[in-house]
């Protein structure tokens, strides 16, 4: 699908903050930062992961939220063309960065991208463990651009985590990632508390 807006600075100038959507950003001053670059409604549970996994390793994190009651898929801008001048500051001092991100797909897997290779076997290993299916991202999800916003990192190399919609959906434990259930806590799985320590883990281990 062809992207509405051919950049973040041109999606914000068109779409309305606050109504159409929103950024959450946590600054620990860590060398780590969790993006959901296509949170809140654009690819469902994203947020949450994202949240979540930077909460458990006290990582600096930031969501770009699309939180308007239908059409959310509008404000998805490809992670080549991100030029959001908050996480492009965020990122850059970063020695390790790590996207969340939502692919369609009802198996139980994940495809890993990027160019921080250390980490993306780490990371592998980790979800193995959990039974996950992992596999090599497609080249059109393949995050291994220079210019893919998760690579603008310090070291020029981040992971990209193409996560779909029936991995997603483990994460709550009603099977739905629809607003109500996202964001109630209560209602996150099992599932979802051992994949993100999965995340953690990995990047500790490098």
């Amino acid at each position: 699908m062809t992207d509405k807006y051919n950049s973040m600075s041109e999606l914000e100038a068109e779409a309305t903050e606050n109504s159409d959507w929103e950024i959450v950003t946590r600054d620990l001053d860590s060398q780590v930062i969790i993006t959901a670059i296509h949170g809140g409604g654009i690819e469902p549970g994203t947020t949450e992961i994202a949240d979540l996994t930077a909460q458990k390793g006290e990582y600096d994190y930031f969501s770009f939220k699309g939180t308007k009651s239908k059409g959310n898929e509008d404000l998805h801008v490809t992670s080549r063309n991100y030029d959001q001048s908050v996480l492009m500051k965020m990122i850059k001092n970063k020695t390790n960065a790590v996207a969340i991100h939502g692919c369609d797909g009802d198996g139980n897997i994940i495809y890993i991208g990027g160019k921080d290779q250390k980490l993306i076997h780490e990371m592998t290993k980790q979800f193995e463990q959990l039974n996950i299916n992992v596999e090599q991202a497609p080249e059109h999800i393949s995050g291994a651009h220079d210019n893919n916003i998760v690579n603008c990192c310090k070291t020029g190399a981040g992971v990209q985590l193409e996560l779909t919609s029936g991995l997603r959906k483990m994460c709550f434990n009603n099977q739905k990632y629809n607003k109500k259930s996202r964001e109630d806590k209560h209602n996150w799985s099992q599932f979802m508390d051992e994949f993100t320590t999965a995340i953690v883990k990995s990047i500790q281990e490098i």
